[in-house]
């Protein structure tokens, strides 16, 4: 009877985990089509005033530039929440259960420990150049260089999210036994 309790109360925990990280999920989708819309509207804009106007602005291409960490450290959260990462499927496929479980926590692990890494490095990027200014002057280094630290952030939250269901599975408490898991919409 404990032991069921047990189960139950690490599945609502992982539930409840999951929850949260789907919503990260869905508002990380949103902000990463508004930035590829912005990323596309700007290199459009520069094109024209380049070409047509002949008149660029410098900005706009450092602006550009400065959106890819969003692009590319926040879209690695959602390809990790997804599963859509490049991946070889032929050797984890022939694994038993328990052993395969055991190979995507390791995987994982290792996706947590590069984003912590990715965390700590921007950290220290973004408190060296706390009062830099980008070439043209017009804005603050801080903000765009923060971006890699939310990005190490987010890719910690939805790999930890990995284990954290991986292990219940192996425990017996899988999260995605019941109906209306987050992770299944």
């Amino acid at each position: 009877m404990a032991d069921s309790n047990v189960s139950y109360t690490l599945r609502r925990f992982v539930q409840a985990v999951d929850l949260l990280a789907y919503w990260m999920d869905r508002a990380l989708q949103a902000v990463l089509v508004v930035v590829m819309s912005s990323i596309f509207l700007l290199m459009f804009a520069q094109v024209l005033l380049r070409y047509v106007i002949h008149s660029p602005f410098a900005w706009i291409e450092e602006a550009a530039a400065y959106q890819l960490p969003i692009l590319a450290l926040w879209g690695a959260a959602v390809c990790i929440r997804h599963g859509s990462h490049l991946q070889v499927d032929l050797l984890l496929n022939a694994l038993p259960r328990v052993l395969k479980r055991l190979f995507v926590i390791a995987i994982h692990l290792l996706i947590f420990y590069f984003a912590l890494k990715v965390y700590q490095s921007g950290h220290a990027l973004v408190e060296l150049g706390r009062n830099e200014l980008v070439t043209s002057r017009t804005f603050s280094l801080y903000w765009p260089r923060m971006t890699i630290v939310l990005g190490g952030a987010f890719i910690m939250v939805q790999a930890g999210v990995v284990v954290l269901k991986e292990l219940a599975g192996l425990v017996g408490a899988n999260p995605d036994d019941d109906e209306g898991s987050p992770s299944e919409k």
